[in-house]
């Protein structure tokens, strides 16, 4: 019976993550139902009970090392795991565990992984000297292919699609969600923003889109796809408003939660990834709001529409784009709905390789 060993950037609150996470699992296990699958998480008593498999410690080195020696593949992955935005701790930690696994001789797959932004010297002198030693690499977009070889990555790289796109809408429970939301008739609009450094014209643009919104009788929700920390950033943006009745939700959805109420809406303002992937999944159109180059990349993908990115963002060309795909919402639905199944298919294609690794 075989065995995986999954890391990534689990156990820490990200409905983003978390549904890569479940993506990654669902794939595996229609390949091959009687694989077993663990994870390193942050938190693995809370992700054991979300996901129904075992979790360890990702803080533990002991302990991975020894799940390393039980496993028979370790997964990386998804996720933007090497990327060093704000340090390269983020690249020495999940290089670390590769080097540990090659140590013990164990095959490694990057599992649709985004990649970057790469700036430090440091980071740059690892990529090369370890990525170089993964068995399969797989990447969701051509932008992460190409920052990959860029930096040295010579092994062949599998252009694929985030996990998350494996998520089926006819299994998603509507229900759900619907105590969170105002039954009124209306249309309804969901809004994720992060923090970004010290930028704040996203928040002053976007509250005048939203107070648009509100004008012409949409619910309008800003929605946290990593709480609390989104909480504060929607709240700055309430601030600016001077239209009443936009809800934050403040209060911490899991990401089966979380994908319902995006399904149950009409129309997602997204600057978190997952908040326009899983938009994307659902049906619902969206414009994304960029603060790194894996937006811009999944939009291109979708063929919809960004914003531009949160420096130059105006509030006249967001209306603009927002009310045109409003105007052809049938269109753009079908469309989306089409870009999804292609990506789904190409999402395929990182489990068929992981499957593959372990029959070596």
């Amino acid at each position: 019976m075989s065995k995986v060993l999954i890391s990534g950037y689990y156990g820490f609150d990200n409905a983003g993550d978390d549904t890569v996470l479940f993506g990654i699992i669902s794939s595996l296990q229609k390949l091959n139902p009687a694989i077993q699958i663990s994870v390193l998480s942050n938190k693995p008593q809370e992700t054991t009970a979300l996901f129904g498999i075992p979790a360890y410690n990702r803080w533990r080195f002991s302990t991975i090392m020894n799940q390393l020696r039980q496993t028979d593949l370790l997964i990386m992955g998804g996720g933007s795991l090497l990327q060093d935005a704000t340090s390269p701790r983020s690249v020495m930690y999940y290089l670390s565990i590769v080097t540990m696994a090659k140590l013990l001789n164990k095959p490694v797959i990057f599992y649709a992984q985004g990649f970057g932004p790469i700036s430090h010297p440091v980071s740059k002198w690892l990529i090369k000297r370890i990525v170089n030693k993964v068995d399969v690499i797989t990447v969701r977009d051509q932008g992460s292919a190409d920052d990959m070889k860029q930096l040295g990555v010579t092994r062949p790289i599998h252009i694929t699609a985030d996990p998350a796109v494996m998520i089926h809408p006819e299994d998603v429970d509507l229900e759900l969600s619907r105590g969170r939301l105002t039954h009124n008739g209306n249309k309804s609009i969901a809004i994720s923003v992060r923090k970004w450094k010290n930028e704040e014209n996203y928040k002053v643009e976007l509250a005048k889109m939203a107070d648009e919104l509100i004008k012409q009788d949409w619910n309008v929700y800003f929605l946290p796809m990593q709480y609390p920390a989104d909480v504060s950033p929607s709240q700055d943006i309430m601030n600016y408003m001077t239209q009443p009745g936009a809800i934050v939700i403040n209060d911490q959805m899991n990401f089966h939660e979380i994908i319902s109420f995006i399904g149950n809406m009409d129309f997602v303002i997204g600057m978190r990834l997952h908040s326009i992937i899983l938009a994307a999944v659902m049906g619902i159109p969206f414009v994304g709001v960029s603060y790194d180059p894996k937006i811009d990349r999944f939009v291109e993908r979708a063929q919809m529409d960004s914003a531009g990115s949160i420096q130059t963002l105006e509030y006249e060309v967001l209306s603009e784009i927002v009310n045109r795909n409003l105007r052809s919402h049938p269109f753009v639905t079908k469309r989306l709905k089409a870009r999804v199944t292609d990506l789904t298919a190409q999402a395929e294609q990182s489990g068929l390789l992981a499957i593959e690794l372990l029959k070596k």
